[in-house]
């Protein structure tokens, strides 16, 4: 059975490119949230096995959206990817202080993603 993945970004041609990404190279089923809200909502609901999430996204940025998914028994332990456009140090930092392993700068790699998310579901 497929793996799910939340891919949660306000930026459609993102997502289009992770979804792409994801189900075709990687086999995976994709589900889209394009807020943080949205995101929360779903994460709750379908319980993924792994979330991409954008910071900056409309109702609640993706930092927000890992804390919150923290404070749930159901949903801390989702593993998470962060992407963001800014490089600043400031956002890595902030990622790593609350537990963000890993971090990847727009524009990314499609390749890099699919290798980082093998590696973070142990396949």
């Amino acid at each position: 059975m497929a793996k799910k993945i939340l891919v949660a970004d306000d930026e459609k041609h993102i997502v289009q490119i992770v979804q792409f990404n994801l189900e075709k190279k990687g086999n995976y089923d994709v589900i889209v949230a394009s807020d943080g809200e949205m995101a929360l909502e779903m994460a709750k609901l379908e319980k993924p096995d792994l979330i991409i999430s954008d910071i900056m996204m409309p109702k609640m940025t993706g930092f927000e959206l890992f804390e919150e998914l923290r404070l749930d028994e159901e949903t801390k332990n989702i593993p998470f990817i962060i992407l963001t456009a800014k490089g600043q140090d400031s956002y890595f930092e902030e990622g790593e202080e609350k537990g963000i392993l890993h971090i990847l700068t727009k524009p990314f790699s499609p390749k890099a993603l699919l290798a980082i998310t093998k590696e973070i579901l142990g396949e």
